[in-house]
């Protein structure tokens, strides 16, 4: 948009529209930080065990130090494109 249209400038507006900028690059499909995937599962992670739609079990230790969470999901079933459906 470049041209302020006629509604606008009874609302006081008159300046010109800036450019958009571009996205940020951690926000591109398959690029995300781990922190970004991280924050982005808690968010309705949280949801769904306060409905009891999942819930965590506990953790275990992998042979190279890493530690991984155990979470079950109900009444879902994985899809062949390692997402999750409901049956």
């Amino acid at each position: 948009m470049r041209k302020t249209k006629d509604e606008n400038l009874l609302a006081g507006s008159i300046k010109e529209a800036p450019a958009g900028l571009t996205s940020n690059e951690s926000m591109k499909h398959g690029e995300e930080s781990p922190a970004m995937l991280l924050a982005l599962l808690n968010s309705p992670l949280q949801s769904m065990i306060a409905n009891r739609q999942a819930r965590v079990l506990g953790h275990g230790h992998f042979k190279d130090g890493r530690v991984g969470t155990i979470v079950i999901f109900y009444d879902v079933q994985p899809t062949a494109n390692n997402t999750l459906a409901r049956p």
